[in-house]
Formats: structure tokens, sequence, C-alpha cells
């Protein structure tokens, strides 16, 4: 049994099995996982007091994620260490974005990422042990990760909505057989849509405020206050329709 299990773009990358377990595949070295528990310094925008001591206070904002994983890769023969090795190699390359998930702890957190770098070392095998050395360098963009995500149907009556992170939540907020007009109101404020196309099933995503019906974005149909729930607090929300809010727990 692993404590740690990573999956990025197809790929597993197991941390180190139970004693005495004999394992072949890509197993992380000890330490050898490093960034997705903890941010480096954050991102400000110093402004100078003109004639005076110190600085302005300004926001700081969270930094991409930078994730390093350092795993050997273990095989039962030199020719199952080289395809192992080539298909860890082909992650990412094509330079698109893809889920980089992680459960540890009991727990699967993930996040959306691209590739930086994938290292893959055979030395291993002309020994004839058929062990090799694995580095995958990835970054999130967006450096939040995100777990379970949490339905709450609404039918036009306040309803509680929180989730289980440890950093403010953005919501996604479904709406069966739409009106044309609706609104969606909480303690962060309102947020109404109006001249929409009725019928279908409309989506706001309350990160961006766009409105989908069907998957097919609406123009110019939302307005009004965008909001993410904070951590540990339930928030009441009230949608003036029949629907879902959806809430992932969301962490740094």
């Amino acid at each position: 049994m692993h404590e740690l299990a990573i999956s990025a773009d197809g790929m597993q990358i197991l941390g180190s099995p139970s004693r005495g377990v004999r394992q072949v595949g890509a197993i992380v070295k000890p330490g050898g996982f490093q960034g997705w528990q903890g941010l480096p310094a954050g991102r400000r925008e110093a402004l100078a007091r003109a004639g005076g001591h110190g600085e302005h206070d300004v926001p700081t904002f969270l930094p991409a994620r930078v994730v390093t994983v350092d795993a050997w890769v273990l095989a039962d023969s030199a020719s199952a260490l080289g395809h192992l090795g080539d298909s860890l190699v082909s992650i990412g390359a094509t330079g698109d974005r893809f889920r980089f998930s992680v459960s540890m702890y009991g727990e699967t957190r993930w996040a959306y990422a691209r590739r930086i770098s994938a290292e893959f070392d055979d030395s291993g095998a002309r020994r004839g042990d058929y062990r090799g050395e694995f580095q995958l360098q990835v970054v999130c963009a967006d450096p939040r990760k995100y777990g379970e995500i949490r339905e709450f149907p609404s039918r036009g009556f306040p309803v509680p909505v929180f989730h289980q992170g440890n950093f403010s939540a953005f919501s996604e907020i479904e709406v069966w057989e739409a009106p044309s007009s609706y609104s969606v109101t909480s303690p962060g404020g309102t947020f109404t849509v109006s001249g929409a196309t009725s019928g279908g099933t409309h989506v706001i995503d309350m990160r961006t405020g766009r409105v989908f019906r069907n998957g097919v974005e609406q123009f110019d149909v939302g307005r009004g206050d965008l909001w993410s729930v904070p951590r540990g607090a339930v928030w009441e929300h009230t949608v003036s329709a029949p629907g879902v809010i959806r809430i992932p727990d969301t962490d740094i």
C-alpha cells in the first residue's frame, strides 16, 4: 500500500510501498516531492511613499506553483525499463495543460499543470539491475489545489454553502429549465441574469461571471457581484430558480 500517489497526464508515480513489498514502476525518492505543500514568497507591487518612510500598503498575490518530482524507475527487464522511461518523459510533451493529481493522507487534490521538464536516465539498465532515475517539473499557473466538489440543491429558498478547503472557493451555479431572468444572492452580493435564452440548463461561473446555456456562452446577460466563499465560512445562497450550487474544496 502507498501513502502517496501522483497522477500526471495518464502516468502514475507512487510513494514508497509498504515494507517487504516488491515494486516496479516509478517510485518517489525520499524527499523527492517538492512544491505541492507550500508556496514561495508571494507577488507584490511595491509602491514607495514619496518623501516618507516605508511603502504604501498594497495587496500580495500567490505565485504560480512549481512542483518537482524525483523518482526511481524500477523494472523487470531492460526493455521494460526503456519503455517505462519513454512513457514518463512524454508527460505534458505537447505543451497542453493536464490534470496533476495527488493522493496523500487519505485525500485527493488536483491542479492544472504544464510541463517544464521531464528527464530520464537509464544508467541502471547498463549495470544489470534495471533501475533508472526520473525527474519531472511542472508549473501550475493557478496555484490553488482542488478537491471534492460539494453540491447544494436550491429551490428558491436560502441554502447554506460551505467547503472544507483552507482558501476561499468559487462556486458554479447550475439552473435547470432556466427562465430568461433570475438572480443569485449571498453575503457577497447579488448576481443577476437578464435577457438570456430561456429553457435548457444555465451555468454561472462565479469566478468570471460568464453564463452558459447547454454549454454555449450567453453574452451580455449576467451582471452584478462576483464572490468566493471564505474558508471555514457558511454562506447562505438564494437562487430564484431551481438548480444546484457546486463548490470545490480549495486549498493552497
